[in-house]
């Protein structure tokens, strides 16, 4: 066996290693480590909120990523009490809604 060939099988199972152990990382981890890709490769993403209408409420610049998350009630049940999503603006302020919204990679308020 060449040296290109093995040099080739081992760049595969390495990568093959790396997918099946984020494969087995539960969905929080796996949030983790593509926000550290994200922060490491400085990807910034912006938000725009809508009300219900279309009106744009909200749009800026977000520190990381928005992480969306569902309000479970507490009668044991599958029933989800409301769904929001929440991030933190580029001056770390905490900001949180259930309206509809889109995120971007890049400022949508900025004409081409």
């Amino acid at each position: 066996m060449s040296v290109r060939v093995r040099r080739t099988l081992l760049v595969l199972l390495s990568l093959a290693l790396v997918i099946g152990a984020l494969a087995a990382c539960r969905n929080e981890t796996q949030n983790i480590i593509r926000r550290s890709i994200q922060d490491f490769t400085s990807v910034r993403m912006y938000i725009t909120v809508y009300s219900y209408d279309g009106t744009v409420l909200f749009e800026g610049l977000v520190d990381g990523k928005p992480t969306r998350s569902s309000a479970r009630s507490d009668d044991g049940g599958d029933a989800q009490a409301g769904s929001y999503v929440f991030w933190y603006d580029e001056r770390g302020r905490y900001h949180q809604t259930s309206m509809p919204y889109i995120v971007t990679t890049y400022d949508r308020g900025v004409q081409p």
